[in-house]
């Protein structure tokens, strides 16, 4: 049967010149904000692809990124036994000036 695992995808649509990650629907990034998401994907830094995520993406999808990376965090935890019986302090994403 299906896996109890969520996805997600930076993929670029050369056809119209779009960037986005894909969670449960695609979510439009500015092209060197969706390739910084991806290369922290990849190196394993889930809080700093959430947090460029979060900055770069519209107002609308900042609770499903949240909802997915915080679920995902959670069940690697649990996945790699990293839980603990007293809960670290989460890594807030902090505000970029610009």
């Amino acid at each position: 049967m299906g896996k109890k695992v969520r996805n997600v995808e930076t993929v670029t649509d050369f056809a119209d010149n779009q960037h986005f990650i894909r969670l449960h629907r695609d979510i439009v990034l500015p092209p060197e904000s969706c390739e910084a998401v991806r290369r922290h994907l990849a190196a394993g830094r889930w809080e700093e692809a959430k947090c460029i995520a979060l900055e770069h993406a519209p107002a609308d999808a900042h609770d499903e990124i949240n909802l997915f990376f915080d679920s995902t965090a959670e069940r690697l935890a649990s996945e790699n036994q990293l839980a603990t019986t007293t809960p670290t302090q989460a890594h807030a994403c902090e505000p970029t000036l610009h």
